[in-house]
């Protein structure tokens, strides 16, 4: 392997530290809400989701907007990172709602109902596997 085949270490480093954080934060949420709320739903999911699309919408925008405005490394660690590890649902909600941005609908609701119905099946798809292999 060529060794500029990975990007460079200060920049996995950056990635590496946010996203350590933001699942770390991911995990005191989950543990929070469901102390708080109990477990009839996934309270904690819908606020990580929700909280995360809101950072990702304000990060994306600044920082598309006035790519100086923050040194690469900690937009690496804020958004890649931090956002990353909390949700990945924000990077899908700011790269869908950029389709649309671009004036391109069917590709934003085709990565929408993708996301979503594909990946709902595959979560099955892993449940079914699991439990012709584990016997469940």
């Amino acid at each position: 392997m060529a060794s500029d085949a990975l990007p460079p270490w200060d920049q996995m480093l950056a990635v590496f530290i946010g996203g350590a954080i933001g699942s770390l934060t991911r995990f005191v949420a989950g543990y929070a809400f469901g102390a708080w709320l109990g477990a009839d739903f996934p309270w904690a999911t819908l606020f990580v989701n929700v909280a995360g699309s809101a950072w990702m919408g304000w990060a994306g925008t600044l920082l598309t907007a006035k790519p100086t405005a923050m040194d690469p490394l900690l937009r690496l660690f804020l958004t890649t990172g931090f956002a990353g590890g909390f949700t990945t649902f924000s990077t899908f909600a700011f790269e869908s709602w950029g389709l649309f941005q671009r004036g391109e609908p069917l590709l934003g609701w085709a990565n929408i109902l993708g996301n979503l119905i594909v990946g709902f099946v595959f979560a099955y798809v892993g449940i079914m596997i699991a439990r012709t292999q584990g016997g469940i």
